[in-house]
């Protein structure tokens, strides 16, 4: 007599499914790398930016009104930012052109990168709009979905870059004042 209360054998799909497991990059490792085509055109990688600048990369969807709002926040303080020694790398869903439709009248100081196939937020376990800071040398130092306070995420993202800027040998204070 067979057992009915056994379930169904698994499928090879159905198994694959499961162990495809989204995970966050994690904090003081290094951040995956990608190469992704800008509105201008240009592929992007953040290797490009080792040992040059620290990175805040900022995931978000260019079809989300909400999103556009944190989008043009983070334009606004851009020289923040880049007093900081970073750069902004936008990484948005859709094609390039779709993309440059939606911001065309923004005028953004920094790349906005196209994710077409959402393979790089699925890499870095991205559902919404989402920020990831790293060092100089691709180490990750701060990740935080954003949600209604900008301001806060933005702010928490300066305080990184200062702290990363003074961590830095070489960027920081040559040497101790003597008292």
């Amino acid at each position: 007599m067979a057992d009915e209360s056994r379930e169904p054998p698994v499928t090879i799909e159905e198994e694959a499914m499961e162990q495809k497991v989204r995970s966050k990059p994690k904090i003081n490792h290094l951040v995956p790398t990608f190469m992704l085509q800008s509105v201008k055109g240009d592929i992007i990688s953040p290797w490009q930016y080792k040992e040059k600048k620290n990175l805040v990369m900022l995931f978000f969807d260019p079809r989300s009104s909400s999103d556009l709002a944190i989008l043009a926040e983070f334009k606004r303080r851009y020289h923040d930012i880049a007093d900081d020694n970073g750069e902004v790398l936008a990484i948005a869903t859709g094609p390039p052109e779709e993309l440059k439709e939606c911001v065309a009248s923004m005028d953004f100081p920094f790349p906005l990168l196209s994710d077409s196939d959402d393979r790089v937020r699925e890499e870095y376990g991205v559902s919404g709009p989402t920020i990831f800071v790293a060092d100089k040398f691709g180490e990750l130092k701060m990740q935080s979905a954003i949600g209604d306070d900008v301001d806060s995420i933005v702010n928490a993202a300066l305080s990184v870059l200062d702290l990363i800027e003074l961590e830095c040998p070489e960027c920081g204070v040559a040497s101790w004042p003597q008292e």
